[in-house]
């Protein structure tokens, strides 16, 4: 698949941590949502967690959201709630226990984390990937998408 800003994301249906249902990117609608491949056991994606959080709290009330699909072993379960608690990761995660065969990173062919993309919930189109996710570019990328949604 190619998975370029300006393409349509792949769509998929899925359970979270919490047990609520989704379907990728309807569940969505009138929002933009970061997805966002990691795990508890890599260290770049927890060196993103800061600005990241940071950027929710400033944003999701503008119709910013995050999915987070864990590439987390099996077993990992507990450990996975433990940490997005103290880590303040309030927003929805997904976890089957596969490592590198998770069913959403299988889909999105990754290949290496933290690696996300973010999402049109009404169009379907990915917004922004990559770089333009991490570190101090996340912030000016929200305000532009937000800002051409209207929010």
């Amino acid at each position: 698949p190619t998975l370029t800003t300006g393409k349509a994301a792949i769509a998929f249906d899925v359970k979270t941590t919490a047990g609520d249902a989704i379907s990728f990117p309807k569940s969505y609608t009138g929002k933009v949502v970061m997805l966002d491949f990691w795990a508890t056991w890599c260290g770049p994606c927890i060196e993103e967690l800061p600005g990241l959080t940071k950027a929710y709290e400033t944003y999701h009330k503008q119709g910013f959201e995050i999915l987070g699909i864990s590439l987390d072993q099996e077993n990992a379960a507990t450990k996975l709630a433990d940490f997005t608690k103290a880590k303040s990761m309030t927003w929805a995660q997904v976890y089957d226990g596969k490592y590198w065969g998770a069913e959403v990173a299988q889909l999105y062919v990754i290949q290496s984390i933290p690696s996300a993309f973010l999402v049109d919930g009404d169009t379907g189109l990915i917004l922004a990937q990559g770089n333009e996710l991490r570190g101090d570019q996340l912030a000016p990328t929200l305000e532009r998408v937000l800002k051409a949604k209207g929010k």
